[in-house]
């Protein structure tokens, strides 16, 4: 006995599928290209690593992201933000950035001191420890690079100040004075510093969590594809014909 596949098409049920295939794919699609931008910056983070850190002088106008840099200079200890809502390791706090001012530069660095834990219930900030005279610091050139701002940084009169990004256009208004449009996130042990503890995609999850949800999304996208063959056409009754052998 031949079998012979017959389409039934119900019109509602394929735009349906083809609407949810489409999105599916794409948010696969999505996932791969997120974990490929991160694959990205880990192997630029660690090519910069093994490089020797360049004296501020000697950076190009635009440094590439986590580039080594050697400062000497001193903290202007009047001038402290706090980056606010940083948790670590379930504790809340505050990531601590200073106004540096670099020998031989018309213009100051902002540097990025690591976390500090803050009280919890925000009717204290934390007290931050002046470091006095010159000194020589180390670290890594870093740009925020968050597409959105739900909240913008509030301009407080008096110092430290809190915000809530790091958009260097309005921490450079808020210094009041020429800066250089990158952060620098200071090294472990050098003068100045509180935990280090610096994440290449902070806060967020690495490429492989990016393919696993990809994963997930094609996958579904196969199930709907079965679903909708089934739904349209015979095949789950050939199926059960020829597992009976009739």
């Amino acid at each position: 006995m031949s079998f012979s596949l017959r389409w039934n098409i119900h019109k509602p049920s394929t735009v349906f599928a083809l609407f949810g295939l489409a999105l599916l794919l794409s948010l696969g699609s999505w996932q791969l290209r997120r974990a490929e931008e991160k694959r990205h910056v880990q192997a630029m983070f660690e090519a910069q690593q093994i490089a020797a850190p360049l004296d501020l002088s000697q950076l190009p106008e635009q440094p590439a992201q986590y580039a080594r840099v050697h400062l000497r200079g001193r903290y202007d200890n009047a001038r402290t933000f706090f980056l606010d809502n940083r948790v670590m390791h379930g504790r809340f706090g505050y990531e601590v950035l200073t106004v540096f001012i670099p020998a031989a530069s018309e213009k100051v660095v902002l540097v990025n001191r690591g976390w500090i834990e803050g009280d919890p219930s925000r009717m204290q900030r934390p007290q931050i420890a002046a470091v006095e005279g010159e000194v020589e610091i180390s670290g890594a050139v870093y740009r925020d690079t968050t597409r959105f701002y739900f909240v913008d940084n509030a301009h407080e009169a008096n110092w430290p100040k809190l915000i809530q990004h790091l958009r260097m256009d309005d921490l450079q208004q808020q210094i009041g004075g020429p800066a250089y449009p990158f952060i620098v996130r200071l090294d472990e042990g050098r003068p100045g510093a509180y935990r280090i503890e610096w994440q290449v995609i902070a806060g967020e999850f690495g490429p492989e969590r990016h393919i696993g949800y990809a994963v997930t999304w094609f996958s579904l996208a196969f199930a709907l594809v079965v679903i909708w063959l089934i739904s349209n056409t015979n095949i789950a009754h050939l199926l059960m014909r020829s597992s009976h052998g009739d």
